[in-house]
């Protein structure tokens, strides 16, 4: 017999079971409530779920030009979309909402989409109309309303339309931002800026790279709250922004540079019929070695022009004859040479070892003989060069190499990210590493692999007196105006050649310009002093110098009596003209005059001419205002019309500017006469006035003096006939 207490015990364990298996089947009523009735609204709140930690990105830092302005900038970019439906989990309060959301547009739909065609105008009304009713017909509840993003001032005007104004859970308009680097003037000195991806905090190149580090900034972070029906952010660690970093770049300069070089490139390939592949200029301050301008021009396959790659720091190329200098300068600061001195070029062929050396004019009847040493360097003559050198220094090779390291022409400057170290090798101690041909090559710039960077810096330590200033692209690092660090001009040798032989070659430099023989005349300018050096190389192509093209290339200085500016033109070419003074000579020419007119700032006082009489121009029609504006200008005039002057009177006639005066001298017109009057050559304010007194009416097109009337001059007036009048 069972034992009632354990009845008792059965009874609860059923009890609870029951219990147990209610609480379930409550449970899964709900869930499949939930997954079924509520499953949309749930999936809404899952998309739109709340973030407990999220970063807050710091605001990149500007890039700014010598005198301050913006170069690259980080802004906000807007792309806008629209929600059509409405949520919530109430089914009437989400039927009563959304009936109110379609109401607003049906009312105000013309007014948002004109609204939006005014601020978009590249989007006709009835564009944007369509797309409003593309997406309600879809019932999207994430529809782009437009297909580019947007800046911060144009959502601004976008969120003062009807509906979108509203909040985004009433109107339903949202957008996405994102912060996007800007260059204020496009793609000027786009390459030496740099680049971003699409994180703003991950640099590709430029200066956005070298100076990442104070450019980034710092993270923050917060976490997001609600609050009502919007979500809030709540900063727990802000963010640091980014320093502004100045560069030494100068938007005017910079955008002289890149229209005079690309003027040339499009002459070289549409003129001579050439294929210009890249284009490099570099402008540099004398003083400070500051880089006022750097442009990389490379040629796409669609024969425009786009900065791609940095060649101005990149390019290790054999420079050619500017190099010439440096070989000169090494000879005359070692005494090995003077001025004076003259070389025999040989008709412009001559044997190193087992290879021969030839002039660019070898096979014509203007090839050289007997040069005096600055000949050798206005003519550009190899074999006058290479001699010169190879006489000097074939013993003692090192000795020369030696003069090339000292002035600075091997020095490496990292300016950006993948800047090329020079390549000068100096022979071993028992040079097995140096050839018979080795030195000449190397005198007139083969054998050696430099970047214009490194030539122009060579070339304005000339300029700078001997004094080799290391190139500046940056001077300061900026928190909100105020300077956080600050780059000083810095000084690599403060002298690179001795006095003597930095004159000399200042002078030969001169005289390869100005010179009517010299081989840079192109660069010349009758306003002031240039003194530089042409280039012309063979670029090299699998180890063959034929079919690899030629570089060609001008550096100087100007103006060449007190310095100001070094520039280097370097441009490579297959085919065309193959000149570096008739191309890249070109160029530094256009340059140096730009800058230089630029530079040329004079008060007025200084522009006026004391003892000129200054008489306008005066035109036709009514002289007695004429009159009046000349008195109150204290300007000489005759009044030379029968009519007397009577102020506020108007009298018509002729104006004629003399030497000293102007004389004033009327048409007799009197409108009783029943003539049409000849206007011809009057504004139309005095036109107009002279056919109405008549009794006609005028009709006027285009702008300026009238050049033609419809009726002509002596004819019959009609009263009330209407005249046309043609102005240009």
């Amino acid at each position: 017999m069972q034992n009632p207490k354990d009845k008792k015990i059965v009874s609860r364990y059923f009890t609870i079971i029951i219990l147990m298996a209610m609480v379930g089947i409550i449970i899964l009523l709900k869930a499949m409530s939930v997954m079924i009735f509520e499953r949309n609204y749930w999936k809404e709140v899952t998309e739109r779920s709340v973030v407990d930690s999220v970063a807050i990105a710091p605001k990149r830092g500007n890039i700014l030009s010598d005198d301050g302005q913006l170069m690259a900038s980080s802004v906000p970019q807007y792309t806008l979309f629209m929600d059509f439906r409405v949520s919530d989990s109430d089914e009437s309060r989400r039927i009563k909402a959304q009936h109110r959301r379609d109401s607003l547009l049906d009312v105000h739909e013309t007014e948002i989409c004109e609204g939006l065609h005014r601020i978009l105008p590249d989007k006709s009304v009835e564009e944007f109309r369509q797309t409003f009713r593309k997406g309600r017909a879809q019932k999207s509840r994430y529809w782009k309303l437009y297909p580019r993003r947007v800046s911060y001032a144009q959502y601004k005007e976008i969120k003062k339309l009807p509906v979108l104004c509203e909040s985004s859970n009433s109107g339903g308009f949202f957008t996405e931002s994102n912060i996007e680097r800007k260059k204020i003037f496009g793609s000027l000195a786009r390459r030496t800026l740099g680049d971003v991806y699409a994180k703003v905090d991950s640099a590709k190149n430029g200066i956005e790279l070298a100076y990442d580090d104070y450019l980034r900034g710092e993270p923050g972070w917060g976490h997001k709250k609600r609050a009502g029906k919007q979500d809030v952010t709540i900063v727990d660690k802000p963010a640091v922004d980014g320093y502004d970093v100045k560069t030494t770049l100068n938007v005017e300069i910079q955008d002289i540079a890149e229209k005079a070089l690309l003027d040339v490139l499009h002459k070289q390939n549409e003129q001579y019929k050439g294929d210009a592949r890249t284009g490099v200029v570099i402008v540099m301050e004398v003083a400070t070695g500051d880089i006022k301008a750097m442009v990389n021009m490379n040629r796409l396959e669609s024969g425009a022009y786009y900065e791609t790659k940095n060649n101005a720091l990149t390019d290790i190329l054999e420079p050619g004859s500017t190099f010439k200098t440096a070989s000169l300068l090494v000879a005359l600061d070692d005494k090995k040479i003077s001025i004076t001195d003259s070389v025999d070029a040989n008709r412009g062929l001559y044997k190193f070892g087992s290879a021969t050396m030839r002039d660019h004019n070898w096979n014509k009847a203007s090839a050289y003989g007997v040069l005096s040493v600055p000949q050798v360097l206005m003519y550009s003559s190899n074999v006058g060069t290479a001699r010169l050198i190879d006489e000097n220094y074939s013993k003692e090779p090192e000795k020369f190499v030696e003069g090339l390291h000292r002035m600075g022409l091997a020095t490496h400057f990292p300016l950006l990210p993948g800047t090329g170290k020079p390549v000068i090798r100096k022979p071993n101690a028992k040079r097995t590493n140096w050839s018979r041909t080795a030195l000449p090559w190397m005198s007139i710039g083969y054998e050696t692999q430099i970047a214009p960077i490194n030539i122009v810096s060579f070339y304005n330590a000339i300029a700078n007196n001997g004094k080799f200033m290391k190139p500046r692209l940056v001077t300061a690092i900026l928190e909100d105006g105020r300077v956080v660090e600050e780059f000083e001009p810095e000084v690599v040798i403060d002298k690179i050649a001795s006095q003597q032989a930095l004159d000399d070659i200042t002078k030969m430099l001169t005289m390869v310009v100005n010179e009517p023989t010299g081989l840079g005349r192109q660069a010349k300018s009758e306003n002031f002093l240039v003194a530089g050096k042409t280039g012309t190389a063979q670029i090299a192509s699998g180890g063959q110098l034929k079919g690899g093209g030629h570089q060609l290339s001008f550096c100087g200085f100007f103006p060449a009596d007190a310095p100001k500016y070094t520039c280097i033109v370097s441009i490579q070419t297959r085919g065309g003209l193959i000149s570096g003074g008739g191309v890249a000579g070109v160029v530094f020419g256009e340059i140096a005059k730009r800058v230089m007119a630029r530079d040329d700032k004079r008060e007025i006082s200084e522009l006026v001419d004391s003892t000129a009489i200054f008489i306008p121009k005066v035109a036709k029609g009514n002289i007695a205002d004429a009159r009046y504006v000349l008195d109150e200008l204290d300007i000489r005039h005759e009044w030379g019309a029968d009519v007397p002057y009577r102020e506020g009177k108007p009298v018509w006639g002729n104006a004629e500017s003399r030497t000293s005066d102007v004389l004033l001298s009327d048409i007799p017109f009197d409108s009783s006469e029943g003539k049409v009057p000849n206007v011809k050559g009057l504004g139309a304010k005095d036109a107009l006035y002279l056919l109405e007194a008549c009794g006609l009416k005028v009709n006027i097109s285009g702008k300026g003096k009238v050049y033609s009337q419809s009726i002509p001059h002596g004819n019959a007036v009609r009263k009330g006939q209407t005249i046309y009048l043609k102005l240009k």
